[in-house]
C-alpha cells in the first residue's frame, strides 16, 4: 500500500526540495466546506496509484482557504479545489480547478510534467 502524500506547509522549502530531488511542485488548494474539495481529499488522494504518482515526481505543499489566505491571494486562487503545477524556479507551469477522477488526475500531472520537460528543454542549455 502507499504511503499518505506528505504535504508541506512552505512553498519555499518545496521549491528548494525539488530542486535537491528533480521534482516539480505540485501545490493544491482546498476548503473545508468545499464539497468537490472534500472529494478529492476522500476520492482521488488516497487513492494508491495517485499517492505514488504524486510521490514519485513532486513535492506537495497544501493550502486550505482562511488559514492560507496569502498563498490564495499570491496565485490568484478564486475557486477550489485548484492545483498548480511549479517548476523549482516557481513558475507556473499548470493549473486546473476542480474535482478529478484518480485516472484523470494523473493524466493531468502527466500533461504538466511533459510541458515542464518540454520548457527545460527548450531552455538555452538545456
Amino acid at each position: 500500500m502507499a504511503e499518505e502524500i506528505v504535504w508541506g506547509k512552505s512553498l519555499g522549502s518545496a521549491l528548494k526540495q525539488a530542486e535537491k530531488e528533480d521534482k516539480l511542485v505540485l501545490a493544491a488548494f482546498f476548503s473545508q466546506e468545499c464539497e468537490a474539495c472534500i472529494r478529492m481529499k476522500k476520492c482521488t488522494l488516497i487513492t494508491e496509484s495517485v499517492q505514488e504518482y504524486i510521490a514519485r515526481y513532486f513535492v506537495a505543499v497544501k493550502y486550505e482557504s482562511g488559514v492560507d489566505s496569502e498563498q490564495f491571494m499570491r496565485f490568484g486562487i478564486t475557486a477550489k479545489p485548484a492545483v498548480i503545477v511549479l517548476d523549482t524556479a516557481g513558475n507556473k507551469i499548470f493549473c486546473k480547478i476542480g474535482y478529478f477522477e484518480p485516472d484523470i488526475f494523473i493524466e493531468k500531472l502527466e500533461k504538466a510534467r511533459k510541458k515542464a520537460a518540454h520548457r527545460a528543454s527548450a531552455r538555452p542549455g538545456g
